[in-house]
């Protein structure tokens, strides 16, 4: 690793690599393999109808040409030359050179957040309106080296993209969240001084000296404020907690040293309090070093809760990928116990500490609801349903595999032996139906009993519990299906399939009516009866889905904010 930048053009120092050339074997190679595919296929068809055999010699190659091209295309218009000059104070947009200061505002926007590495993006924009994006985080695509920081701290510190961005963290967090249930990605505007301390502390976490000195210098007198302020800040918090483990490590481990603090970072939201302080390190100095989230947080948050994991766990899981939360300030009393000695993670700002107590008094309320009691009933009969689907389907499956071995060793079935056979499989797959509709009701009878369970507990908790949300326990409940989803899915396919094959059959029926009378106008007309039902059922079932992520995100309330905006 070393601070060198990267290559110029004209003057100007280029932000990344063009997408186009360092990928270049990536597209040809996926190009190929999916032209062969599909080439393949439609040479297959094109030969059974017209009898040419050469065929796939054609269709491959067309294939890949069109594949490569239109991803060539894509990464050529998509991520144009990015490069800056600061000493002329200009940058290099697309081959377009524009003062720095025109640049007026910056977004991060995560692509693919179901992905194991989310697609993360820079992208800034001047104010005629001119974009340009940078790859970050690429997920297949090579991410920005972390050498490039010097140039990029450089662009963003001499724009015009303000220091904060003046949004409630709070409200960022639950756009994310909301955005991140529906499995899209999320467009996070940034503000410069946030952005300028999380490329400080990724020069930091390289290990590379000469790195951390170029980005700081890079960033002018914006960088060194914000160095000092988070050396400042490091060193009366870590005197803070040496203070209060002192007595302790007395007892225990008098050589011992105190456990290092590592200070929080922001978010790039606005800053509610100070939090300007440096990220937790991590230990990765690959000169491909993916040095902005790893994963979505909100997708990361969302799954955090619902599986239940405390914040202990979460600073755990969190400081291995670089958590960004600033601080919220003590709005009003929290509910905590003054002796709850439980190690909070080292990312959490000391004006926070009371708030995630509170969370984890919350969580020792409800932790032995896991699951509700009324639930147990509808959740045995569900467990039940689902048991006996895969025994039926054994059966079923038996009964096939046995009467071929047979008729191999016999070279005929008795009738008696295909009856049974029939009556077996037959009978396995209409008791199967009847055991997941039954399954399905019991489904949604857990779900709906939970979900009101956990409605009359946070109502009589009173408005303080609404504002810190309710505990993981509870909300898992409103992040997952709705209630007779399986029955809503399953009407609403039966309905539009069985009624869109329906309308064809009757339309085709109807073109002789004098043979077939009125057979074929009343199964128009029941088929179109059908596809309207399975489209309402669609329209329903969509919107529930979409009224309950909103509920909750309303339930989860600060907590979930807060996680949704590291």
């Amino acid at each position: 690793m070393h601070a060198a930048s990267g290559p110029t053009v004209d003057g100007y120092t280029m932000i990344g690599r063009p997408p186009v050339r360092s990928n270049l074997v990536l597209i040809l190679v996926l190009s190929g393999i999916l032209a062969a595919v599909l080439g393949w296929i439609t040479g297959s068809v094109v030969d059974s109808i017209f009898d040419i055999a050469p065929t796939a010699l054609v269709t491959i190659p067309v294939f890949f040409v069109i594949t490569a091209g239109i991803c060539l295309l894509y990464l050529a218009s998509a991520f144009r030359p990015v490069g800056v000059d600061a000493v002329r104070g200009t940058a290099l947009l697309g081959g377009q050179a524009v003062p720095l200061r025109s640049i007026v505002s910056g977004e991060l926007l995560t692509r693919n957040p179901a992905a194991t590495t989310p697609v993360l993006s820079l992208r800034i924009t001047t104010d005629t309106g001119a974009r340009a994006r940078i790859i970050m985080n690429g997920g297949w695509l090579r991410s920005l080296p972390t050498s490039d920081l010097v140039p990029l701290v450089a662009l963003i510190a001499g724009s015009g993209i303000p220091d904060d961005t003046g949004q409630d963290p709070l409200d960022v967090g639950r756009e994310r969240i909301s955005r991140s249930l529906a499995g899209k990605g999320s467009n996070v505007t940034i503000g410069r001084r946030a952005f300028i301390t999380d490329c400080i502390t990724a020069a930091e976490a390289s290990g590379d000296v000469k790195l951390l000195d170029a980005v700081v210098q890079a960033a002018g007198p914006l960088g060194r404020s914000i160095r000092e302020e988070a050396t400042r800040i490091a060193q009366g918090t870590a005197t803070d907690l040496a203070q209060n483990a002192a007595p302790q490590a007395t007892t225990d481990a008098p050589d011992s040293d105190p456990a290092p603090f590592v200070p929080p970072a922001p978010q790039y939201g606005s800053v509610v309090e100070d939090e300007s302080g440096p990220l937790d390190a991590e230990d990765d100095a690959s000169d491909d070093d993916r040095f902005r989230r790893p994963d979505d947080p909100a997708r990361l948050a969302a799954e955090q809760v619902v599986d239940r994991v405390h914040l202990d766990k979460l600073g755990d899981r969190g400081g291995a990928h670089g958590n960004r939360n600033g601080s919220l300030g003590n709005r009003d009393a929290e509910r905590f116990d003054p002796d709850d000695e439980r190690e909070l993670p080292s990312w959490v700002p000391p004006q926070d500490r009371g708030r995630m107590r509170s969370w984890l008094a919350d969580d020792d309320d409800v932790v032995h609801l896991q699951p509700i009691p009324a639930t147990l009933g509808a959740r045995t009969l569900r467990k039940v349903c689902d048991r006996i689907l895969f025994g039926l389907a054994g059966v079923a499956l038996l009964a096939i595999f046995g009467a071929a071995i047979a008729e191999g060793f016999l070279d005929r079935l008795p009738s008696d032996a295909n009856a049974l056979v029939g009556v077996a499989v037959v009978g396995s797959a209409l008791l199967a139906f009847v055991a997941w509709i039954v399954g399905g009701i019991a489904r949604a009878r857990e779900i709906s009993i939970a979900q009101r369970f956990s409605l009359e507990w946070l109502d009589s908790r009173g408005p303080e519990q609404r504002r810190r949300g309710l505990p993981p326990v509870l909300l898992q409940h409103f992040l997952g299906p709705i209630p007779a989803a399986r029955l809503f899915a399953a009407g609403a396919y039966a309905g539009t399939c069985l009624g869109g094959v329906g309308i064809l059959a009757g339309a085709l029926l109807s073109v002789d009516p004098e043979e077939l009378g009125a057979t074929g106008p009343i199964m128009l007309g029941v088929s179109v009866v059908l596809a309207g039902i399975g489209t309402v059922l669609f329209i329903v079932r969509w919107r529930r889905v979409t009224r309950q992520r909103t509920l909750a995100v309303e339930l989860g309330g600060e907590r979930l904010a807060y996680l949704g905006n590291l």
